[in-house]
């Protein structure tokens, strides 16, 4: 890590590094019928979410997307570089934080919306199927969508599109909240299975 005593770039990184080892599976249920989701999180889908997008003032060394995350925790890319943004305080800190978060917020309490951005009273160019929102400050929005629109597998692929702590706009906003069933983490490399709850075998046994 570099020098400085708050290196969010490198600990959203190494916190992102760490996601891409697990698949996390929730099921909720709707009008009698379960819809299970399992979130992924594939290398190249970082430097978008920690908001690279927004820093084309800065000079930064070109890599492929696949290859930022290394190119981060081995020091080529510096959180001393991408602080000198414009739009770093308003665009790209926020998502960090998040990012940083962001196994603790899907491994603790959260709550899981079907995301309907014309239910806003403002507008967002976001686009996504569910969002995740933590239920303690800071708040954090996650947002989710389907990996392939032509998916028709008995358990949907997502990926993170977008994730960022609450500023001025509430994205719960008028959104429909979904009854998570069951959750659980499955560790990619060892093929091991952490159930953190499991609602549907408490409704079986009462």
């Amino acid at each position: 890590m570099g020098n400085e005593s708050e290196d969010l770039l490198y600990a959203a990184a190494a916190a992102w590094m760490e996601l891409t080892e697990y698949d996390y599976i929730f099921t909720y249920g709707y009008k009698k019928c379960l819809y299970p989701i399992k979130l992924s999180f594939p290398v190249e889908r970082f430097p978008h979410l920690a908001g690279f997008q927004y820093l084309k003032d800065v000079e930064l060394p070109r890599f492929n997307s696949a290859k930022t995350l290394d190119k981060i925790l081995g020091g080529t890319i510096k959180y001393s570089q991408i602080k000198k943004g414009i739009q770093f305080e308003l665009a790209v800190k926020p998502r960090l934080e998040a990012l940083i978060r962001l196994k603790q917020t899907i491994e603790n309490e959260f709550t899981l919306y079907s995301f309907t951005p014309q239910y806003y009273s403002f507008s967002t160019r976001i686009r996504a199927d569910y969002l995740i929102s933590s239920v303690s400050s800071p708040i954090d929005f996650i947002f989710i969508i389907k990996s392939d629109p032509r998916g028709e597998a008995a358990i949907c692929d997502f990926v993170c599109c977008s994730a960022f702590t609450q500023t001025e706009r509430d994205y719960r906003e008028n959104q429909r909240p979904r009854t998570i069933l069951k959750k659980e983490r499955v560790h990619i490399p060892t093929n091991t299975s952490t159930t953190f709850f499991d609602r549907m075998k408490e409704t079986e046994k009462t």
